[in-house]
């Protein structure tokens, strides 16, 4: 492209409203002055995590004659986005959307993290399979959540019979927003629950506050990974911790890396959607490629509580397939 293209970006933008809005934003902040220069106009827009939000977002976003959107994030507002962005056919980059029904039958919606299936496997995972493990599940009641709950009952009954979900368990696993999940294991506290709690990818982060009497590795979270697992020696981790003191959370590369996607279609594409389908594209994330969609090396992390109270990355999560068979 020989002119600036136009980038919408798609998030919840207020920070008191989700643990990694404040990453998200650094990381565009952090692009925008040191790596597009004048080539991509970026457009923001707060599209609050919901459906009707990102049905909205993506009506102004579209108003606004965006090339490309970079979000959203929460897979509600995705979902809600999406139609408008098919209409138009304007591609969607997801750095953090989960859902696994948004690249289904669709070529211009393109996922950087893994998806709920992956984080359901990664999740089973961590149970021994040559015995039987009981374990409850309880969620948000989100409908990100209920969909993830149900493809931990389908897998369960597929592929992992010896796993068996029970009320009571001292196993659990709790689906929700890094907010609930906090509420949650204040409950837990309050209950004075001792069994192993498992969160999923929302909470799973360096921000995320443990309730100060749950036993040291008592919780664990799947997750991605921060950026200190994945490419410390990135140009953009560097700048961020000069200007932060701190290293990023997670987020802040697939958000960099949606970015440089963007920086990359702009200097030499004549047709988005069909370059997304078929190039590969140099990251901060890695060598990425997509197939029907999917990033299908995007990574996950094992979490586990600390003495600190906090969530810290424990390790990859190698894809379980051998695991589910």
């Amino acid at each position: 492209m020989s002119k600036p293209l136009r980038c919408g970006f798609a998030a919840i933008l207020d920070p008191a409203k989700s643990i990694h809005t404040e990453t998200v934003l650094r990381a565009l902040r952090i692009y925008q002055s040191l790596f597009a220069a004048k080539t991509i106009e970026f457009i923001c827009c707060e599209d609050y995590g919901s459906l009707d939000g990102g049905a909205q977002a993506a009506e102004f976003l579209v108003s606004a004659g965006v090339d490309i959107v970079v979000g959203h994030y929460a897979s509600n507002s995705a979902l809600g986005a999406l139609p408008l962005y098919a209409e138009q056919s304007i591609p969607m980059l997801l750095p953090t959307a989960t859902d696994t029904c948004l690249t289904h039958d669709r070529n211009l919606v393109f996922r950087l993290c893994a998806n709920n299936d992956n984080i359901v496997h990664a999740l089973l995972s961590l149970f021994p399979s040559d015995v039987e493990v009981k374990f409850d599940v309880f969620s948000d009641e989100s409908p990100y959540a209920k969909k993830l709950a149900s493809i931990l009952k389908s897998t369960l009954a597929d592929y992992a019979p010896r796993l068996v979900q029970e009320a009571g368990a001292s196993n659990i696993v709790f689906i929700g927003t890094g907010d609930r999940s906090a509420m949650f294991l204040q409950d837990c506290e309050d209950k004075g629950v001792s069994g192993n709690i498992i969160l999923t990818d929302d909470a799973a982060c360096a921000q995320f506050v443990i309730p100060q009497s749950m036993a040291v590795g008592q919780i664990r979270g799947i997750g991605f990974a921060p950026a200190k697992l994945v490419n410390p020696q990135a140009p953009c981790v560097h700048e961020y911790v000069k200007r932060y003191h701190a290293m990023p959370s997670v987020f802040f590369l697939e958000t960099i890396a949606a970015f440089e996607i963007v920086s990359q279609l702009q200097a030499k594409s004549g047709n988005l959607i069909a370059d997304l389908n078929r190039c590969s594209f140099s990251t901060s994330l890695g060598e990425l490629r997509f197939q029907q969609g999917e990033n299908l090396l995007a990574p996950l992390c094992l979490w586990a509580n600390s003495k600190a109270q906090q969530l810290h990355p424990i390790g990859m999560i190698k894809r379980p397939e051998s695991y589910l068979k």
